[in-house]
């Protein structure tokens, strides 16, 4: 009996397979990189607040284990800015592309025809993340502090 209940060998390798396949893989060169404007200071009666540029290399899939890799290099960033000098400071993270690199120098009025491109927005109000959008053509496809699929138009 034992012995009519060996594993079939192809089986075996074909669930191999198919699990490492279908494995999440971690992006190897995943990095923010300052987008000009770096930076756009700005009042609004007694409040400054800041918004900062970055653009994402390649190496990024709209996949959940990669957006808590996101959320880490977005801290390393942001832990070097004084959060408590601001009302509001906003990360707008933008896709690589012909346009969005790092020669681009469009400045802020020449990101406007570009919200195809916007990855992520973050905002921290008060120094506390009250925003942290996955945005995918325009629309917002995830909110990592929820940690729930959404589905509506960014308006930024």
């Amino acid at each position: 009996m034992i012995s009519s209940m060996k594993p079939n060998f192809k089986i075996l390798l074909f669930l191999l397979f198919l699990t490492t396949a279908c494995k999440d893989r971690e992006p190897k060169n995943l990095e923010l990189k300052p987008l000009s404007p770096v930076t756009y200071e700005f009042t609004s009666g007694a409040s400054t607040n800041r918004i900062d540029y970055f653009y994402i290399s390649d190496g990024f899939s709209y996949q959940k284990s990669y957006y808590t890799i996101l959320e880490k290099k977005v801290q390393q960033k942001i832990k070097k800015v004084n959060l408590k000098a601001y009302n509001l400071y906003s990360a707008y993270i933008y896709q690589q592309s012909a346009i969005l690199n790092g020669k681009y120098n469009g400045g802020r009025a020449g990101l406007e025809g570009q919200s195809n491109k916007l990855f992520a927005y973050i905002r921290y109000q008060q120094n506390h993340t009250d925003i942290f959008y996955l945005i995918r053509d325009g629309n917002v496809v995830y909110n990592l502090l929820s940690q729930k699929e959404e589905h509506f138009e960014f308006d930024n």
